[in-house]
């Protein structure tokens, strides 16, 4: 039987319609502040903190500071702790060791830990250590192309051996068939892996592939409110009426 849903805070990932997942993407404490609870009041599921936006990034306790003033403010909405490295879009690049300590000492106090697998031949063991507290996000973003569809099932795969909770890949299409190319390779992996995907094609060409998550079994597909923090992103409230849409049409077959 399939491990159809993953608990993460308040949430089943995996469980009716994608929950919507917007982006913190503030570089200083208080706008960080008055972002979360404008998300708060908004219909978003859940929040991503991208913290390599955050411009106190390098100090673990002001980090941790102002991660858990975001939870008190979200409340109920489960929170992604994210440092995106800029070799996977963005905006800083760090050392592994300084990426693993963050993982380990500030994203364990968040909800969801995003957790670049192909950073390290030794990511399988920062994946246990951060498991202990928090559900794991194992993410793979290409800007550059989309591969193959047995690549992206592959790429899924690995992440998932590598203890992830949750495999997560995210690539540029350069034509309306890399994304066809996607959302089949989305399906597949959800049947074979037994357990939720999260996918999507990128910029405005791959935008179906965020409003047709349904459709597709991605768990999560990410909107934004404000300013995106990568292509493709369109407002939540849009996307969820769309969303809600084609969850109806889909409900009346």
């Amino acid at each position: 039987m399939m491990n159809n849903v993953v608990k993460a805070g308040s949430l089943l990932l995996g469980d009716g319609i994608p929950k919507i997942c917007v982006p913190i993407i503030e570089s200083n404490h208080e706008d960080i502040l008055k972002m979360a609870k404008i998300i708060y009041k908004s219909d978003a599921d859940m929040v991503e903190w991208r913290v390599d936006f955050y411009k106190d990034f390098h100090n673990i306790d002001i980090v941790n500071k102002t991660l858990m003033c975001i939870k008190e403010i979200l409340k109920e909405k489960p929170l992604l702790f994210t440092f995106r490295t800029a070799h996977e879009g963005g905006q800083e690049d760090i050392s592994y060791e300084e990426y693993s300590v963050l993982l380990k000492e500030a994203a364990v106090n968040a909800d969801i830990a995003d957790i670049e697998v192909y950073r390290s031949k030794n990511t399988s063991k920062l994946i246990s250590y951060v498991k202990k507290s928090a559900v794991v996000i194992g993410s793979y973003h290409d800007f550059n192309q989309t591969p193959g569809t047995d690549e992206i099932i592959d790429r899924l795969k690995y992440m998932v051996s590598a203890g992830a909770d949750i495999p997560k890949i995210a690539v540029m299409p350069g034509c309306r068939m890399d994304v066809i190319r996607l959302m089949e390779a989305s399906l597949k992996a959800r049947q074979i892996l037994g357990k939720p995907v999260i996918t999507m094609s990128m910029a405005d060409t791959g935008l179906i592939s965020r409003a047709a998550a349904e459709f597709t079994c991605s768990a999560v597909t990410f909107g934004c409110i404000g300013r995106p923090s990568a292509p493709g992103q369109i407002e939540a409230g849009t996307l969820r009426k769309i969303m809600n849409i084609l969850h109806s049409n889909q409900e009346r077959k």
